[in-house]
């Protein structure tokens, strides 16, 4: 049976291995543990972990955010990701689940998610969970000093 909780502190290196899973590959630790410790301490930003046999086996992070051109707060997906072990056992729909009602909660008259162009098997469980793509999203890396 899996279980969906609340991120704690003491699961940032579990969190760090999904994401880079998800990312495909490694990221900073120490970077990725000070902005893991800040974001639990906001409360526009809920992270939530999925786990089987007492094990972390997903994650997802909800960023909610008031928009002018919403006249609202919109909640977005930043990430979702399943341990490579646990897919195809419905974890993601749960997790996806998590983030609707974390949105509805937080009286979100939609919930949004950005994603990879190359990752073609989450476009389809998007759609699966009845999201729309009706938006780009464009990037443009920047370079400081520190990232040279």
């Amino acid at each position: 049976m899996i279980q969906i909780r609340e991120a704690k502190a003491e699961d940032q290196n579990e969190v760090a291995r999904l994401i880079e899973q998800l990312e495909e590959a490694p990221v900073h630790r120490e970077a990725f543990n000070a902005v893991y410790q800040e974001n639990l301490n906001n409360p526009q930003i809920v992270y939530q972990i999925a786990l089987s046999e007492g094990k972390i086996c997903g994650f997802v992070s909800v960023h909610i955010q008031k928009l002018l051109h919403h006249t609202a707060p919109i909640a977005e997906i930043q990430e979702l990701v399943v341990d490579e072990k646990c897919r195809g056992q419905g974890v993601g729909k749960l997790l996806f689940g998590k983030a609707k009602e974390i949105a509805a909660y937080a009286g979100c008259p939609q919930l949004e998610c950005a994603c990879n162009q190359r990752r073609t098997a989450s476009h389809a469980f998007y759609k699966k969970q009845g999201m729309t793509c009706r938006h780009f999203k464009f990037t443009l890396p920047l370079h400081s000093e520190t990232e040279e």
